[in-house]
Parts: structure tokens; sequence; C-alpha cells
């Protein structure tokens, strides 16, 4: 038996916040986060200091947030 969309959304939204929790905790998302946050800054900034680097780098996976 199907559940209506309506049924399915509510429990989407029931369940999102433990489901961003879980992701956030995977050490897996960390390995892609921090590997993606580096690519683009790689691409955006090119070479720059390495402790400004590091810390464009912290300051910005720390403010890219799932929705």
């Amino acid at each position: 038996m199907a559940l209506s969309a309506v049924t399915v959304s509510r429990i989407a939204d029931a369940l999102k916040d433990d489901i961003i929790e879980h992701i956030y905790a995977n050490e897996k998302y960390n390995e892609v986060m921090r590997h993606c946050v580096q690519e683009a800054l790689d691409a955006k900034m090119g070479e720059m200091d390495e402790d400004l680097y590091f810390d464009l780098g912290m300051c910005l996976y720390e403010r890219i947030e799932l929705k």
C-alpha cells in the first residue's frame, strides 16, 4: 500500500533533523566536504598563504550546512 505524497512529506519533515545529525556525524561526509571545500577554494582563489588557506577553509566548512 502506497502512502500519499502528503504523508511521505510529513514523515520526511519529522525525520529531517535526525537524518542531518546522522550525516554530519558520518566521517565520510566530513572527508567529502573538506575535499570539496579545498577544491572550490583552490579553484576560486588559487595559491595563497598556508595559514590563510587553512583559516578560510575552516570558516567556509563551518558555514556550509544542509537545509
